[in-house]
């Protein structure tokens, strides 16, 4: 055999006589002192518990993140929400100041109104006193001129019968109504 393979087999046999040592001292301190070895499993117990209980926190942890993502989300949307409220909020304000305003110009109108339709009304009654006046000179011209027609046709109607001649019917004439009662 060569060289290496003794000394392989020689570290091999003294790795085994240190086990061997080794588990023996074990066994002693097994017995000597049997409650560090209680301690020794119940701390790996408690240990293996502690890492259980430690994967557990970190699935809440996770869980508790996906949460706080998903506020986090809803809050952004609550904001965009309420960004979008307080522009069409801004929107409606500005239309209730551009109707008060018009309102107010609106109202203005109203109040003027009464005195424009009185200005316009006595326009149009101007016009019409003025017609009635015109027509009032008509009528009593008209009425003038019919005296001088009944006057001459009385005169005629009297030479008429001097000279024995049949009189002349005059054609029944109604009253022209005046128009100075109104």
């Amino acid at each position: 055999m060569n060289e290496t393979s003794l000394n392989l087999a020689d570290e091999l046999l003294v790795r085994d006589q240190l086990v061997q040592q080794l588990s023996e001292e074990l066994y002693q301190l097994m017995v000597q002192h049997p409650e560090l070895f209680v301690r020794f499993y119940q701390a790996r117990k408690a240990e293996a518990a502690n890492a259980e209980a430690l994967k557990l926190l970190q699935a809440q942890v996770q869980q508790v993140e996906a949460q706080i993502a998903a506020y986090q989300e809803q809050i952004l949307a609550y904001q965009q929400q309420m960004q979008n409220r307080e522009a069409e909020m801004n929107s409606l304000k500005a239309q209730v100041i551009e109707l008060s305003d018009r309102n107010e110009m609106l109202e203005r109108v109203i109040q003027e109104m009464p005195e424009v339709y009185r200005q316009k009304f006595s326009e149009r009654l101007s016009q019409v006193k003025l017609k009635i006046e015109s027509l009032e000179k008509e009528n009593a011209q008209l009425r003038a001129e019919l005296r001088n027609l009944q006057t001459l046709l009385a005169a005629q109607a009297r030479q008429q019968q001097q000279q024995g001649l049949p009189p002349l019917q005059p054609a029944r004439v109604g009253l022209i109504p005046s128009f100075n009662q109104l």
